[in-house]
């Protein structure tokens, strides 16, 4: 069955939703699917969606599920569920996408015609270092804060870099002043 884009049927999470770490919900297609199939591809809270066939770079990167909407996913990506009272989910996804996680996809994927795979097998046999849950929702919470503060710093850095385009412009056109800065010395 075909994606579509007039919003004919469930919206379908894609590759390309799964973006360093976090499930963006731009760009989303909607897709007509049976019942049955429609409920044994719905996404619930928490679940985890790799990339199972793409470049090596991207093959096994994965992002969690937060959402109360209702979304299936492709067939080119793999739904994992943790145990919650062993693993969080958002840890799990941290350490894949993270060095020890990526050695090991690396390891495991096969190269074929350009496109490298990884299977559900191959991701269950993944060794995932499993502190008490306590301190997986530590980690969790400090790397999010950590993600919020750089895109923080990123929207400050548009902004400038906005704002200082716009001067630049002003300036060129005349509109404001061109001040003459003392060029910076060299040491």
């Amino acid at each position: 069955m075909k994606a579509n884009t007039e919003h004919r049927g469930t919206p379908i999470l894609r590759m390309n939703n799964v973006h360093e770490g976090v499930m963006r919900f731009g760009d989303i297609k909607h897709i007509e699917l049976p019942s049955n199939e429609r409920n044994r591809l719905l996404m619930r809270e928490g679940d985890i969606l790799f990339n199972r066939t793409n470049s090596k770079e991207l093959v096994g990167k994965c992002a969690v599920f937060h959402s109360a909407e209702e979304y299936v996913y492709a067939s080119y990506l793999i739904r994992v569920r943790t145990t919650e009272h062993i693993a969080d989910p958002d840890y799990v996804a941290f350490v894949i996408n993270g060095p020890i996680g990526r050695q090991q996809i690396d390891g495991l994927s096969r190269q074929i015609i350009g496109q490298a795979n990884v299977n559900s097998q191959e991701l269950r046999s993944l060794r995932i270092p499993l502190p008490p849950l306590s301190i997986q929702k530590q980690l969790v919470a400090e790397v999010t804060a950590a993600r919020e503060h750089i895109a923080a710093e990123r929207a400050a850095a548009a902004k400038l870099a906005a704002d200082t385009a716009r001067e630049v412009e002003e300036m060129i056109l005349g509109r404001l002043p061109v001040s003459i800065c003392q060029p910076a010395r060299l040491v």
